[in-house]
């Protein structure tokens, strides 16, 4: 139900600069934040496939040789209680696993693979008295530094601290078949104290933020389709309190297909990519499959 976006800031790739692979973004995919039925267990596996080759510093292509290919995978639990009528909370983990394949001028960063960094969130849901009952809700997430790190080595796949996000949701249903997504967050950082910039020192981050909107249409009830855009600004870092310049300012589109073979089964696929990229490496293909097994 989230797409765990994941992101490499690039500064001047030939100083030799180390990256960290972690969580930049929690991109949330179309319909996420519809409630769920009360006392439901919900399981969820992903897989993501992402392809750049295209660097950006600035705002400006520096390179189109800078292959970077991510292969992702997800898993996610989560159960549904009810704790007021028509307030719903959902605790729930998700735990990434994946590997990265660098090329062209990124080769010298290797191609690494591991565990990321355990999500731990609990959206809170709220159905409104409204003529097609609208959904507010609002999530808390903590992404903790558990994932595979090595300072010695130039690119991670955990990212070595702590990121807390704060997301709210709205959910306008227009009338039975269309409806539109939108969410807003901010994400905040703790510092990296072992990060490799030519020696190791202390990496910090400015807040983060993201906004994304999804229009959706049900064609029955058990076929969806969905598209939509989202961008994200702020995120500069510093390394020994000198700025990168690096703030990830992106825009991207997104297309989904979500089908209910049988009740408590669903698949959806995901497609999509960036549409312009401030600094890093500019996604030029996204996919996404997500199965989830509901267990009433």
């Amino acid at each position: 139900m989230i797409t765990i976006r994941f992101g490499l800031g690039l500064a001047t790739i030939a100083a030799g600069i180390s990256m960290n692979f972690g969580a930049a973004a929690l991109e949330i995919n179309p319909g996420d934040y519809e409630q769920f039925p009360s006392g439901a267990t919900i399981g969820l596996l992903y897989y993501q496939f992402g392809q750049g080759n295209e660097a950006y510093s600035r705002g400006a292509k520096t390179t189109s040789d800078a292959k970077l290919d991510t292969n992702v995978g997800l898993i996610r639990l989560l159960h549904v209680y009810e704790i007021a009528p028509n307030v719903t909370i959902d605790p729930q983990f998700l735990l990434p696993v994946g590997a990265i394949s660098t090329g062209g001028v990124l080769a010298p960063l290797g191609s690494p693979g591991g565990v990321g960094d355990v999500i731990l969130t609990a959206p809170i849901k709220v159905k409104l008295d409204t003529a097609f009952k609208d959904v507010f809700a609002i999530s808390p997430f903590l992404i903790a530094p558990t994932g595979s790190y090595d300072e010695n080595r130039p690119l991670n796949f955990g990212s070595n601290r702590w990121q807390g996000v704060l997301q709210a949701a709205y959910v306008k249903h227009f009338d039975p078949v269309w409806s539109f997504d939108t969410i807003a967050d901010v994400s905040f950082y703790s510092d990296n104290n072992r990060y490799n910039l030519n020696g190791i020192g202390k990496l910090s981050q400015a807040p983060q933020y993201e906004l994304q909107g999804y229009l959706r249409y049900k064609i029955t009830p058990a076929l969806e389709v969905a598209g939509g855009f989202g961008g994200r600004l702020g995120g500069n870092q510093t390394f020994q309190q000198v700025s990168l310049r690096n703030s990830q300012g992106t825009s991207y589109g997104r297309l989904a297909i979500a089908y209910f073979p049988e009740p408590t089964f669903q698949v959806q696929a995901m497609i999509g990519r960036d549409l312009t990229v401030e600094n890093g490496t500019k996604q030029a293909t996204f996919v996404q499959v997500r199965l989830a097994k509901i267990f009433p």
